[in-house]
């Protein structure tokens, strides 16, 4: 009887104990879910990767894929594509053509990969597919032409490297360095009657830095960049002068923005786009010119949201709207990043 007891008694004890440690770990769980949400929304990271990408880097040894489709509409006479200007084209100078009006659709597919060589350090490469269809008007003759042309754009790569890290005081810095080739079809190279361009046609060097600073709820962001874009060489003749060579004008960048974690695996976004081109010159018959009209100011309002499906998988939706007449009209943007 006494042994029956004494099980009685260890057992009891064993189940409060069980109890105890059941209600313990339930606790510890219910604290960690709580924390790791209070986490995610406090850290810059989730809002910035539904949105904007060159203010996040990937870890050591991951790699991203992006599928980057974007639709735009211009109804000017120039264009700003993936932060180049497409002057359509320098010949228009020369008198080829007397366009009054033009309305652009543009439709591109951006292939993105992305790379951490370290915590700090990631390399990127950029491959764009485009559509392009131009609607011309010439209203002196009550004429409209219709051109379409399709192909690769130009392919970019780039370094990105977080010099800082965010402190209470400091943002967090990330300078990045970009190459830009000219392997879309060059407005130089073309029958401009019956072809498009889908490439600049010059190379281009990139640096800027950008910086990112969380300040709960919401996450400031920004950043400066300066483009050098190179000259290029043309040789071609066009209504008996001949086109020695371009001298595109350099490209200022600036931006702002701010995003807010409606929810951990949801955020919404806004901000503000600016890029200045300084004016291109042109050597033509020997004599180097400042092309008319080729400096462009583009300002975009962009606004956006970013849906977490996964830890590694996300579909990111925004809308940019044009403030001034360089800029295209709006430019629809849907972008499915995944990690692995």
């Amino acid at each position: 009887m006494r042994s029956f007891l004494k099980i009685k008694r260890a057992l009891s004890f064993y189940t409060i104990l069980s109890v105890i440690g059941s209600c313990a770990l339930y606790s510890e769980g219910v604290d960690k879910k709580l924390a790791d949400v209070l986490k995610r929304d406090s850290q810059p990271k989730e809002v910035l990767e539904h949105f904007q990408r060159d203010y996040i880097l990937l870890k050591k040894g991951a790699i991203e894929f992006e599928n980057n489709f974007q639709f735009s509409y211009n109804s000017a006479n120039q264009i700003f594509l993936d932060s180049f200007a497409i002057l359509d084209p320098v010949f228009l100078t020369l008198g080829q053509f007397g366009i009054e009006s033009i309305k652009r659709q543009i439709i591109s597919d951006i292939v993105t990969v992305r790379y951490g060589i370290t915590d700090y350090l990631q390399a990127e490469l950029a491959v764009p597919f485009i559509y392009r269809h131009d609607q011309r008007a010439k209203v002196e003759v009550n004429k409209e032409d219709l051109v379409d042309d399709a192909g690769l754009g130009d392919i970019a790569f780039s370094l990105s490297d977080q010099i800082y890290r965010e402190t209470a005081k400091r943002p967090a810095l990330i300078v990045n360095l970009s190459f830009k080739s000219k392997t879309g079809k060059s407005p130089y190279d073309i029958d401009l009657k019956n072809e498009l361009p889908l490439g600049t046609g010059y190379y281009s060097i990139k640096a800027g830095v950008n910086f990112i600073k969380n300040i709960d709820p919401t996450v400031v962001f920004g950043g400066v960049a300066y483009a050098y874009n190179m000259d290029q060489d043309v040789g071609e003749t066009v209504n008996g002068k001949f086109l020695e060579k371009v001298e595109p004008g350099d490209t200022i960048s600036l931006n702002a923005g701010m995003g807010y974690a409606v929810t951990y695996n949801f955020s919404l976004t806004a901000q503000f786009q600016y890029d200045y081109t300084l004016s291109s010159y042109s050597t033509v018959d020997g004599n180097r010119t400042k092309v008319a009209n080729s400096s462009l100011n583009v300002a975009q309002l962009k606004i956006g949201g970013g849906w977490a499906l996964s830890k590694d998988r996300s579909v990111n939706v925004s809308l940019g709207i044009g403030l001034t007449s360089d800029s295209p009209d709006f430019v629809l943007e849907v972008r499915t990043p995944f990690k692995f």
